[in-house]
């Protein structure tokens, strides 16, 4: 597949643009950490992809 946006919209026969769909946060894991109080902290680790 060969995608160029100054093609014009929908130029590439797909029904939505695929360039809107790759480039979003994707959820990988959960990261946790203790702190030295002994506070649990627990927080998603995601990558930002293009």
């Amino acid at each position: 597949m060969n995608y160029s946006p100054k093609q014009g919209v929908r130029s590439h026969g797909l029904p939505h643009d695929p360039f809107k769909s790759s480039t979003v946060p994707r959820p990988i894991g959960w990261i946790s950490t203790v702190s030295k109080d002994g506070k649990d902290n627990l927080a998603p680790y995601s990558q930002y992809q293009t």
